[in-house]
């Protein structure tokens, strides 16, 4: 085989593993999910930056992950929810990139839009302020809007009323426009180049983590949501019976269900109880059958030493004919 032949088949198996342009679009990291793992799971996860569903994850590759395999598309940043109106469109399938996403409705305010689609609450995320190391804001356990009020931020004052009440007067003093940019990760690189301070989830702040970055909780601000979503099927279109049996088990994982308590697909550790009870079912069935031969056999050994096997047979007739009489009743 000619050394240019293999490089030629090498080239075509790395352009086969590549992912379409408008999948690898969307994804964060698209080296971690190889084209493969799409195409043999059948449930498909999108998350944006910063949400940390490996405690969900988990759980699914235990109970479920034999049987259905499940793939995590990390997304980029406001884009979970185009994962889910966007084709799968590899080689083997044309359904969506992803069946649910994980993402903070305040980024993505479509996701609040019930009739288009269902979400579930997961939990909320602290809101904190992202400054240099160096910041004299550093000094704080926690700050307020109050704290703000000569500070530059890389927000509209439309985002953060407080805060444009609070630096008003400065902001008149000291008017600067705000740079444009796109997403958490490029407004931190702006807070680290000493343009302004940014607010954002802390797991935000944790994800992109630099040295000469650090933050504080915000005090005043509500709390992020971060929610489950996925789109509602169509009536006149229902979701495949096995799509939303496996859509319901991943509600039940990320609602706290037990393995034990699983009301859809059967789980490795539920089909391992039930074939465990079937077997000690049928040990406990063998044994009482055991007994009632080694009984009979007893019974005929003592009637042979006695001298009344006779009766002993006649006595066994009776009984046979007997039962086989209450059978046709």
């Amino acid at each position: 085989m000619s050394e240019n032949s293999t490089n030629a088949r090498a080239e075509e198996k790395a352009r086969a593993d590549e992912l379409p342009h408008h999948i690898a679009n969307l994804l964060y990291a698209p080296q971690a999910l190889p084209v493969q793992v799409l195409e043999r799971s059948e449930l498909r996860i999108a998350y944006v930056p910063g949400i940390m569903p490996g405690k969900w994850f988990t759980r699914w590759h235990e109970r479920y992950g034999d049987r259905a395999p499940l793939a995590e598309i990390p997304v980029g940043e406001g884009l979970g929810i185009q994962a889910l109106t966007t084709d799968l469109s590899t080689s083997q399938s044309a359904e969506p990139l992803a069946h649910m996403a994980i993402v903070r409705p305040n980024q993505e305010p479509h996701s609040r839009d019930t009739d288009e689609y269902h979400s579930i609450r997961l939990y909320e995320e602290v809101p904190v302020l992202i400054m240099p190391s160096d910041h004299v804001l550093t000094v704080l356990d926690e700050v307020s809007f109050e704290d703000l009020a000569e500070e530059f931020l890389l927000h509209g004052p439309d985002d953060y009323p407080a805060w444009a009440e609070a630096s008003s007067t400065w902001r008149a003093e000291n008017p600067r426009v705000l740079p444009k940019f796109t997403g958490d990760r490029e407004a931190l690189e702006l807070v680290a180049a000493g343009i302004g301070l940014y607010i954002a989830p802390m797991s935000v702040a944790r994800f992109y983590h630099r040295k000469d970055l650090t933050y504080r909780p915000m005090r005043g601000l509500e709390p992020y949501p971060v929610t489950l979503t996925w789109r509602r099927a169509p009536v006149a279109h229902p979701r495949p019976e096995r799509e939303e049996t496996l859509i319901q088990d991943f509600i039940g994982i990320v609602r706290g269900r037990t393995a034990s308590s699983e009301r859809g697909s059967e789980t490795k550790q539920s089909r391992a109880k039930r074939i465990a009870d079937e077997k000690a079912k049928t040990k406990a069935k063998n044994r009482a059958a055991n007994a009632r031969r080694e009984a009979r056999d007893r019974k005929k050994s003592n009637a042979k030493k006695s001298g009344s096997l006779r009766e002993y047979a006649r006595h066994n007739a009776q009984a046979a004919r007997a039962r086989r009489a209450g059978k046709k009743r």
